[in-house]
């Protein structure tokens, strides 16, 4: 399994970030080029793409050998990635930096940028994993430098647990994870996540009203990207203690397939448009990749009726849920959080999926 990590990189002196910017500037170009090769070539295999195009990258833009190469791999996937969404590969429009042959010590990277000098970076972000670093990308956001680094991680054998932690995922709670019986059970508050969401709503809403004034565009791209960094970085922080409960409580994962989950909500105008970019796929994918990198395995089930069914006999009626929090069983008048009983039932669901594989 390969997973990335970004890390922040703060560079020592001016004359490396200049040595750095130049050198991205080429490689993006040489991106470029050879995403020409292929389209005149009409093909991605290697053997098609080797000789003059080569030589030709190589002179033209004074780059060693390595560094061509992953120029032509990193071009090659940008082709077969556009193919499959039926598109035409954009050229890329934003310098990058490959690099290849990283030395990680401490709080430094190591690069060898061409010359076969090694530059050393400091760096900083989160713990990373123990794994064999692939090649990465350096990149520049905002005056700000960052790597991606990638690393292989050989994944741990799959523990074999006979139960599940449910998850349930919404608006009023992002998430709540509960064990069939309701034990375990933990909340997590969907009001910073709604207050975050409606700002930068309301925040774009006036700026585009102002649409023809100058820098607006990069204003509400700015915007944008500010808040996609909120909602990953909240999305890992939640995954993080999902999966770190589901392994100290020795459990298995439920998620709800949640395909249409937005269409499906009862919500006015102003709701919806806010709750789409709310990325409940996102969050499922990190509970997922988590998950595998701790030995559970992630189930998926149908959440139909899961708020609306009793956990305790089963009895399903659109009346059991009396309010958006309160839920009441009509039949035998077991009284809960209506969300914690979505993720009983998710979890119970998933229990009997593992018994009947």
């Amino acid at each position: 399994m390969v997973i990335t990590k970004r890390v922040k990189l703060y560079f020592p002196t001016q004359e490396m970030e200049s040595l750095f910017k130049n050198r991205a500037d080429k490689v993006t170009k040489c991106v470029n080029y050879w995403i020409d090769v292929i389209r005149s070539k009409e093909s991605t295999k290697l053997k098609d793409l080797q000789g003059k195009p080569y030589f030709k990258a190589r002179n033209d833009f004074n780059l060693d050998s390595n560094t061509t190469q992953l120029a032509e791999y990193f071009a090659i996937r940008m082709v077969r990635r556009g193919k499959k969404r039926r598109m035409d590969s954009p050229y890329l429009s934003k310098n990058l930096l490959l690099v290849k042959s990283l030395k990680i010590i401490d709080s430094k990277i190591g690069f060898l940028v061409g010359d076969k000098k090694r530059y050393w970076v400091r760096f900083s972000g989160e713990e990373l994993p123990k794994g064999i670093l692939r090649e990465s990308i350096v990149k520049k956001r905002n005056k700000e430098w960052f790597c991606h680094l990638l690393f292989k991680i050989e994944l741990p054998k799959e523990k074999k647990y006979k139960r599940c932690l449910g998850v349930d995922l919404g608006i009023a709670k992002t998430a709540v994870i509960a064990d069939w019986n309701g034990n375990n059970t933990r909340f997590f508050n969907g009001e910073p996540y709604r207050f975050k969401k409606n700002h930068y709503y309301q925040l774009r809403k006036k700026l585009q009203s102002k649409i023809k004034q100058g820098n607006v565009y990069k204003l509400l791209k700015r915007i944008s990207e500010k808040e996609a960094n909120w909602v990953k970085n909240e999305n890992h922080r939640i995954s993080k203690e999902i999966v770190q409960m589901a392994v100290k409580n020795k459990r298995n994962i439920a998620l709800e397939k949640l395909t249409g989950i937005t269409g499906r909500l009862k919500v006015n105008r102003k709701t919806r448009k806010m709750l789409k970019g709310w990325s409940f796929s996102q969050l499922d994918t990190f509970i997922e990749y988590k998950a595998k990198l701790a030995g559970i395995k992630v189930v998926y089930v149908d959440p139909r009726e899961t708020s609306k069914t009793c956990p305790k006999c089963r009895y399903s009626s659109r009346s059991n849920r009396r309010t958006q929090s309160v839920f009441k069983c009509r039949k035998c008048g077991y009284e809960s959080n209506a969300d914690r009983v979505g993720a009983m039932n998710i979890a119970l669901r998933g229990t009997e999926l593992l018994a009947s594989q």
